[in-house]
């Protein structure tokens, strides 16, 4: 099984802004699968969270279902971000789908405030499971409210440049053009 030793918490990084400013994307920290595409893996929680903050991250979103967190074992992932001094974010969004009214009537607010701190240069990272459709297109759209991007074409080039197979679904692809023109309308 891969471990948080054996293979360190990847955090692919996207720049935002010209502060310093940047969105992380990576999988779940401290997940815990005993058959998954990438292999098996058993990784520490409190390693995972320490790699987030030694890469500069103040806030964590979390994309992942509520289901999600007891097939992972990561159920005290909120309480354990917070005691490692991040600022978490749970909006669930369904594997494979585009965000839904869960995800966009909290990221209404959450995400205006996320676009400032980038822009001001903080570091954000967002995850899901695997680290792929969820969180691409969460990251995607960062870029787009940051200005980090002009359309939505840019936004998934930049986020699958950063992390190879991001952005996953067709519906994930047709969301990220759909915000792009609600952001920039």
């Amino acid at each position: 099984m891969k471990t948080s030793l054996t293979d360190p918490l990847r955090i692919d990084t996207i720049p935002v802004g010209r502060q310093g400013g940047a969105v992380g994307v990576t999988f779940a920290p401290g997940k815990y699968q005993e058959t998954a595409m990438t292999g098996a893996w058993a990784r520490d929680l409190d390693l995972d969270l320490c790699a987030i903050r030694k890469w500069g991250a103040r806030h964590l979103v979390t994309l992942i279902e509520p289901s999600e967190f007891h097939e992972l074992r990561i159920p005290s992932l909120p309480e354990r971000a917070s005691q490692h001094g991040l600022v978490w974010h749970g909006l669930p969004i369904t594997d494979g789908a585009a965000p839904d009214r869960r995800f966009l009537d909290p990221w209404s607010a959450l995400g205006p405030m996320l676009s400032r701190k980038l822009l001001a240069g903080a570091k954000i990272v967002v995850h899901c499971k695997g680290g792929l459709g969820r969180a691409g297109t969460v990251a995607s759209m960062l870029l787009l409210q940051s200005g980090a991007a002009a359309d939505g074409e840019e936004a998934m080039l930049q986020v699958r440049s950063a992390r190879p197979g991001a952005i996953e679904t067709l519906e994930q692809e047709a969301f990220i053009r759909a915000w792009a023109c609600q952001v920039n309308g």
